[in-house]
């Protein structure tokens, strides 16, 4: 007669985990702006979690603008991130883009002083239809202020604008002056190298 197999006892891998805190870079005051549940500090390196900015500055207005951070170290249940983008929800894009109105995108790498690479999605939302020239000079300017404001600062700096609105707000002026323009956002932004 067969012997019936002895079953193992299972580990239970729940009671191994424990919460760590993820804090925010210091360009957002390193506050904290999630946890997860690990039982193993390795496993959460290079974990990202979106965040919206509205909770991280107290801004509801700018609940449309997420915020993407990357786990890069773990100590005494506090995980450190970096910043390695920002997006525009699509919903608001959404809401923004209406009939009758020319969409002009522009993509630009730049480099900031302290040598980081960013690239940078803007959109202009001008009334009316643009030619063709107008089109190409708006997006010249997005690239051209875009360049001159990442050349003169630091990387927390220019991406603290980029996000608060102040770049996009200065594009907006200048473009205006080629063609009225209903609204210009940079709608994401990318950290290349750092």
């Amino acid at each position: 007669m067969a012997k019936a197999k002895r079953q193992k006892r299972k580990i239970d891998t729940w009671k191994t985990k424990k919460w760590v805190d993820i804090m925010a870079p210091p360009m957002f005051g390193e506050q904290q702006i999630g946890e997860t549940f690990s039982s193993d500090p390795a496993n959460i390196m290079g974990r990202t979690i979106d965040v919206q900015l509205s909770k991280i500055i107290g801004d509801y207005s700018k609940q449309h603008v997420n915020l993407r951070f990357q786990v890069i170290d773990v100590q005494d249940k506090k995980a450190t991130t970096r910043f390695v983008g920002h997006s525009i929800t699509r919903e608001y894009m959404r809401s923004l883009i209406r009939r009758k109105t020319t969409r002009i995108e522009g993509v630009s790498d730049v480099v900031t002083k302290d040598g980081v690479k960013v690239r940078v999605k803007a959109i202009a939302l001008a009334l009316g239809r643009v030619q063709m020239l107008q089109e190409k000079t708006i997006r010249k300017i997005m690239h051209d202020v875009a360049a001159r404001y990442a050349k003169d600062m630091d990387f927390d700096k220019f991406i603290h604008d980029v996000v608060v609105g102040r770049i996009p707000s200065a594009m907006y002026r200048e473009s205006g002056k080629i063609y009225p323009l209903k609204r210009l956002e940079v709608r994401k932004t990318e950290v290349l190298s750092k």
